[in-house]
């Protein structure tokens, strides 16, 4: 040693400067010198200096003291493998790990520490046992002997090492310490028994020392992965111990545990090929450690996480470069621990989802770093993880919209309620209505950015998510296809093009926001009509770039424009049924608004030649294209007339092409039902054609096309639904009298079943001369009604029998002269037909002559079918319900439709409606709940209800637990604290006594439950009475209606409020009746009389009106309810003068229903003994009662002569064409 002194100082002495630092231990100095001393190779790389028996280097060599040939450049750093052994004790492991001097030595021990912590990861061996009695025996030897003491350190050995390399600047010390320390806690959380320890250590790495050798670790150098990569591993499996019990305890000391967090993550991976699972970079550790920290945090402090500067950006930055499991860890982290999560505002998750953000994520869509078998594409999970974000509406990115009204727009103001407004305005003078052609302001303007960035042409799932969107929002339909100005639809076939077209063709299909855009009704004026249209033809398809479209060459390209004019035209329809549907109650401002889309729609759309030649020039063997284009034809008709009528189109030529084409495709079914369903599209054209002759024989046909209808339905397949072709042969059988007029007797839904039946035992496809008999009987019928209906007055008068009947008598004696195959089949037929009209009362005399001419008789198979004759009766109601909807089919409403919609619609209405059994585990639920939850999440509330149970005990224990609940609100920092524990206490109070005798009026208990929600919400209309209610008194009467008056005769608090205060009230009562002693306190402070007395409020709304019927109808499920209503508040005489103010049908057979229910439920002898029996024929007369017999009115119509009626209808036919063409012109214009 002391020749070591001399030696050393001889280079000079001590240094001058006090800039001296540990450099080692003496030992290490001493063996390495030693051994050159005043050799010719001793080059000193650092220079010594013994101080106090401890070595020290100096920064700076002494003056005059040189090293030889020094190198300037700086030298290459190299990372040495570290060394170890084979532990086999706890004490030689705790000598491994002591805090020494020489840092090589503590790296040679930490390195031994990780083998022994890697052998412990791996499956049971039997050595397993082993180390983990080592690594126990380790752990109880470093513990603290005052664990629970919050300066306590756990593996001082490793603290101090790791706090001497962080002092000495060692990397590798500092690298192998967060190694062995992540491993060492990822273990131990494996492990519950050993749970202290890891708790300890991590709770060692909170204090203030341990903070700031993190914190210098996360600022290395961004060429240090090896250091910074293991850190966060380190604080990712903190975090995460013990499900995250100290997660928010690492968070509150970001500053040192998150620093250079957004740098971090920007540090990829930079090598070749595809960062490897097991040997993560320090961007994935980084990404790891945000999606476990989202994972454990409650909501408070991940929003103030997520609003961290540049957070977004950096975990995005580089994502499409990322490995495939780091993706997916990515984008379901994000979805299950920040779009789910419903306590996060909605603002916060915004943070993440952002015009920026969005468009990254976007572009995994295009991923190509996959995995060699990956377990989920990624491209699927980015499309389900966009689609949730952007579609669900508190995920962040969705925001609540106006629908097809811009933003700014106020539809709702109270000026615009008023009479004159509502009368008087045209289009004209609403300002805003034309400002929209250009520019769209809209409420999701991060949604509108997005999707501009998208490329649905490329991606079917692009294409999805963007449609997706749009359906979510529809403000965006007319906003996007305005600033898509860099594509047109000029017809150019590519895959571009197409994609592009079908994009266009789902976004057309979407369904318009119901009410336009309005929660509960139409607002007084209509959305700018420019935007209307823009979501019924976006601006791309004008009517130049259609008919280049339409008369392309090319057959895919004219197939879809006229998909897309199709779906344009069925959504045009919609809006003009709204639009009239607003007019009834918004006055004529929709009206005009519904001219004004018809017309600006017609200047987009092609003219009806555009369409009818692409229709012409479709190849016959092309069923697809030709049903497209016929549909289409059948939409101009049908929903904008004005270019039918205007085009000079014969439709018959067509329609018996259709007709010829179907033999010709029987041996494929799918062209088959193809050319059916074109050939009901031209028949319904057909149909609006004045001009058909639909009992003259074509050219091409061997029948007249009425008939080779029939021939056609007969033909069908039986599982082809045939409605709008059966439909048009019953309208025209009906105008050209074939049948006789009244809903008795034979119809054409009749003959078709004769026909039917008919083919099931012969082969009428090949029975030409029968069709030619029965196409002569059509033709001669419908040519001469009224010589048939004579003749059926002279053959049988007063019965139910029709003009054909009439015609088969006359033409049978010429059938007979036929040839034998078609006299077989004639004689098959008269025998169905007569079987069939005689089960509906035709004239039998009549009957049996026919059947004489051609030896004929009744088929008893059929006559005493009784499930034939149900086949009838079912077929005539089914067609005159559907196409006609007279009184005829109203006679009976007990049994008619009327009573069957009534019945559904009051089902409906009261779905759900019966009071909901208390739920006794909500004794328990609310003790473990934080106050915020108590009495947002309805815990509060729960334990309410349990006071109208009807065991006493649970009754005395809720009560006990509402006392409990106002002292832990009170004590809470809860915002409404004061006023939710005045209602707790003022509820206990007034229910202390009555618990114990029966459970407490259904009233009270619903009062409280909705004065809780109302105090949750200071903005709520009622919140200011329900606060002078509960300042007046500590106590509440319990056989008065809290606020029943104060709501219905007190000016409301707040302007527009009267109905919102009205509703909640009705809500209130409604839950308020449980019990008949309910009922007996509603008629004791009259309560009904008083809710009644709202429904002649003219401006009340449906809404309203339909829980003031639901209350009606508690009331009848209630003993003596019924009987109640009728002897005390005259409910039928209400019921009777509501139907006749409300227009609404569907409304009118609701309340007849309601009588109906009043009537079984009431005690009827009771009733018929008040009323003297007037209450039974008030409902008979109005068609209520089950027996209700045939008026004289009815039975006076049911007389008129049918010759008469004929004859009337058969003299204005001559001027049918005019008249059709003028009536519909007319009504267009009106």
């Amino acid at each position: 040693m002391t020749e070591l002194r001399e030696k050393v100082g001889g280079y000079g002495g001590v240094p001058s400067a006090p800039t001296c630092q540990p450099a080692g231990s003496l030992r290490q100095s001493i063996g390495t010198l030693a051994p050159q001393f005043g050799g010719s190779n001793f080059r000193p790389p650092k220079l010594f200096v013994l101080v106090a028996g401890r070595t020290f280097q100096s920064r700076k060599p002494w003056p005059g003291f040189s090293l030889g040939n020094e190198s300037r450049k700086r030298q290459k750093v190299v990372h040495e493998v570290p060394t170890s052994e084979e532990v086999h004790s706890a004490r030689q492991l705790v000598q491994l790990l002591f805090c020494d001097q020489d840092l090589g030595k503590a790296r040679h021990g930490l390195q031994s520490f990780k083998l022994l912590l890697d052998h412990l990861t791996f499956p049971e061996t039997p050595e397993n046992s082993q180390h983990w009695a080592i690594l126990r025996q380790f752990l109880d030897a470093s513990a603290p002997r005052e664990a629970q003491d919050a300066d306590a350190v756990f593996v001082p050995d490793i603290m101090a090492t790791w706090a001497l390399a962080a002092q000495a600047g060692n990397d590798e010390v500092l690298s192998s310490v967060a190694v062995v320390l992540a491993l060492l806690i990822k273990i131990l959380s494996q492990v519950l028994d050993m749970r202290s320890y890891g708790l300890g250590i991590c709770r060692t790495l909170l204090q203030r020392k341990q903070l700031e050798l993190l914190a210098k670790n996360l600022s290395a150098e961004k060429s240090k992965s090896f250091i910074i990569s293991p850190t966060l591993r380190m604080i990712g499996e903190a975090i995460s111990f013990d499900g995250g019990l100290l997660a928010s305890a690492f968070f509150r000391a970001r500053k040192f545990t998150y620093h250079s967090f957004s740098r971090n993550m920007r540090i990829k991976y930079l090598g070749d090929g595809v960062e490897e699972r097991n040997r993560p970079s320090t961007r994935t550790c980084a990404i790891r450690l945000l999606i476990s920290t989202l994972r454990f945090l409650p909501w408070e402090a991940k929003r103030e996480l997520l609003y961290e500067r540049d957070l977004a950006a950096a975990l995005t930055s580089s994502i499409k470069d990322d490995p495939h499991y780091l993706v997916l860890e990515v984008l379901d982290g994000l979805k299950a621990h920040v779009l789910l999560d419903k306590k996060l505002p909605v603002e916060t998750k915004g943070r993440l989802l952002n015009s920026t953000t969005l468009p990254r994520f976007a572009l995994l869509y295009t991923y190509s770093h996959s995995n060699k078998a990956p377990s989920r594409p990624i491209d699927d999970a980015v499309h389900e993880f966009l689609r949730s974000a952007c579609t669900t509406p508190g995920a962040g990115v969705l925001r609540s919209d106006s629908g097809l009204y811009p933003k700014g727009i106020n539809v709702t103001a109270g000026h615009m309620r008023g009479s004159t407004f509502e009368h008087n305005i045209g289009l004209d003078r609403i300002v805003w209505m034309d400002k929209f052609a250009n520019e769209i302001p809209v409420h999701n303007s991060t949604l509108s950015e997005f999707v501009k960035t998208l490329r649905p042409w490329t991606s079917t799932k692009q294409s999805e998510l963007l449609v997706s969107i749009l359906q979510a929002a529809p403000e965006l339909i007319a906003d996007y296809f305005m600033h898509k100005k860099d594509f047109s639809f000029e017809p150019k076939l590519s895959a571009t093009w197409i994609g592009y077209a079908a994009l266009i063709y789902s976004a057309v299909q979407l369904d318009l926001p119901p009410f336009f855009g309005q929660k509960d009704e139409y607002a007084p004026v209509p959305p700018p009509i420019s935007i209307i249209l823009d979501n019924i033809l976006p601006l791309t398809l004008n009517q130049k770039v259609l008919c280049k479209c339409l008369s392309h060459d090319i057959k895919l390209i004219s197939f879809f424009a006229t998909r897309i004019l199709v779906v344009a035209l069925q959504k045009l329809e919609v809006a003009l049924r709204m639009m009239k549907e607003a007019s009834l109650a918004s006055g004529p401002v929709w009206s005009e608004a519904s001219r004004r889309l018809m017309e600006e729609f017609m200047q987009r759309c092609p003219s009806l030649s555009y369409v009818i030649t692409n229709f012409r020039r479709i190849p016959e063997e092309d069923s697809l294209s030709r049903e497209a284009a016929s549909r289409l034809l059948r939409l101009y008709y049908h929903t904008v007339p004005q270019i039918a009528l205007a085009a000079k189109f014969d439709v018959s030529p067509l329609l018996v092409n259709a007709i010829k084409r179907l033999d010709s495709n029987k041996n494929s079914d799918q062209n088959e039902i193809l050319s059916l369903m074109e050939l009901e599209n031209l028949v319904v054209i057909a149909k609006s054609s004045p001009g058909m002759r639909w009992f003259a024989k074509a050219e091409q046909l061997s029948v007249s096309p009425f008939t080779a209808l029939l021939k056609v339905c007969v033909n069908a397949p039986k599982n082809v639904p045939l409605g709008p072709l059966e439909d048009v042969l019953t309208f025209v059988a009906d105008e050209h009298d074939i049948f006789t007029p009244t809903s008795e007797g034979l119809r054409p839904c009749h003959l078709l079943m004769v026909l039917k039946t008919l083919n099931d035992r012969v082969e009428l496809a090949t029975a030409d001369g029968f069709w030619a008999f029965l196409d002569n009987c059509l033709h001669r019928c419908s040519a001469s009604p009224i010589r048939y209906l004579e003749s059926v007055q002279d053959l049988a008068p007063d019965t139910r029998t029709g003009p054909l009947t009439a015609t088969i008598h006359e033409q049978l004696p010429f059938a007979v002269a036929l040839d034998s195959a078609t006299v077989g089949v004639v004689k098959d037929f008269v025998s169905v037909y007569t079987t069939v009209a005689r089960i509906l009362k035709e004239h039998k005399p009549l009957l049996n002559t026919l059947q004489k001419t051609i030896d004929a008789q009744f088929d008893d198979a059929l006559l005493y079918d009784p499930s034939f004759k149900e086949t009838l009766k079912q077929e005539k109601r089914t067609h005159l319900s559907s196409h006609h909807g007279t009184a005829a089919d109203t006679k009976e409403p007990s049994s008619g439709p009327g009573r069957e919609a009534g019945d559904d619609g009051l089902m409906r209405l009261v779905a759900g409606l019966d009071p909901a059994e208390p739920d006794n585990s909500a004794l328990i639920k609310w003790t473990s709940q934080s106050v915020d939850d108590i009495v947002e999440e309805g815990f509060a509330t729960a334990l309410i209800r349990l006071l109208v149970s009807e065991h006493v005990s649970i009754r005395k224990e809720a009560l006990t637990n509402i006392l409990k609940m106002a002292e832990k609100v009170k004590l809470s920092t809860y915002d409404e604290r004061e006023q939710v524990w005045l209602l707790l206490v003022e509820l206990v109070e007034s229910c202390r006594e009555p618990v114990d005798t029966g459970p407490v009026p259904g009233h009270i208990v619903a009062f409280a439950c909705r004065a809780l929600d109302v105090l949750k919400n200071p903005l709520h209309c009622l919140y200011d009475k329900v606060n002078v209610f509960l300042t007046r008194g500590p106590q509440w009467t319990l056989d008065r209606f809290p606020l029943l008056y104060d709501v219905l005769q007190e000016a409301p608090s707040r302007d527009d409020s009267y109905y919102a205060a009205v509703s909640w009230l009705l809500g209130y009562l409604l839950e308020s009746l449980r019990t008949p002693s309910d009922l007996v306190l509603f008629h004791k402070r009259r309560v009904y009389e008083r809710i009644l007395s709202l429904a002649s409020n003219g401006h009340m709304r449906t809404p309203l009106r339909s829980v003031l019927l639901k209350i009606l109808y508690r009331t009848t499920s209630l003993e003596g309810g019924s009987t109640t209503l009728i002897t005390r508040f005259g409910i039928i005489a209400w019921l009777e003068a509501q139907q006749a103010q409300r227009p609404s049908k569907a409304e009118s057979d609701m309340l007849r229903a309601l009588q109906i229910r009043l009537w079984e439920t009431c005690d009827r002898s009771r009733i018929d003994e008040w009323s003297r029996k007037g209450i039974g024929l008030v409902l008979s007369d109005s068609g209520a009662s089950d027996n209700n017999p045939k008026s004289n009115r009815e039975e006076k119509a049911a007389k008129v002569s049918e010759k008469d009626s004929i004859q009337q209808r058969f003299k204005t036919r001559s001027g049918a064409a005019d008249v059709s063409a003028t009536l519909s012109k007319s009504a267009w214009a009106n």
